[in-house]
C-alpha cells in the first residue's frame, strides 16, 4: 500500500469513471488494510471478510464526493477508507445483534455472565 499521491489520483480518477482495472488496483492496494480494521472489530476471519467487501462498494459508489484534504491524497483517502470500514463494522454488529458477554467467577467457583447491552447478571449452573 505504498502509493504516491500521483498514483492514487490516477487510480481514483479511473474508479470515478467505473474503470474495472482501476477498481481492482484500488482493491488490491487497500484490501489488507481494510481487512485488518474489520478483523480488529470482529475477531472473526469470516465476519471480517464479509465486512471488508461492503466498504469498497460504498467507496466506488461515493467516490465522486471524495475531496482530498490538503495536498496529501494518500493520507486523505486512507483516512476516509478507515472511516467507511469502521462504519461498516458498526453496521454489521447492529445488523447481526452481536453483543459481547462478560463473565466472572466467584470464590465458590460459580460463573456469572453479564450481557453488555442490558447488564443482566445470570448465574450459570452445571447441575
Amino acid at each position: 500500500m505504498h502509493l504516491t499521491n500521483q498514483q492514487i489520483k490516477i487510480i481514483l480518477n479511473g474508479c470515478r469513471l467505473n474503470e474495472r482495472g482501476a477498481q481492482i488496483e484500488l482493491y488490491r492496494n487497500y484490501y489488507s488494510y481494510a481487512m485488518s480494521i474489520a478483523f480488529g472489530y470482529s475477531y472473526n476471519y469470516d465476519n471480517a471478510v464479509e465486512i471488508t467487501n461492503d466498504p469498497f462498494l460504498k467507496i466506488y459508489r461515493d467516490l465522486k464526493n471524495f475531496e482530498p484534504r490538503f495536498d496529501n491524497t494518500v493520507a486523505s483517502f486512507t483516512a476516509w477508507l478507515k472511516k467507511v470500514v469502521v462504519n461498516a463494522c458498526i453496521d454489521h454488529r447492529r445488523k447481526h445483534n452481536i453483543n459481547e458477554m462478560m463473565a466472572s467467577v466467584d470464590a465458590q467457583g460459580n460463573i456469572y455472565v453479564a450481557d453488555a447491552t442490558n447488564n443482566r447478571i445470570r448465574k450459570i449452573s452445571f447441575e
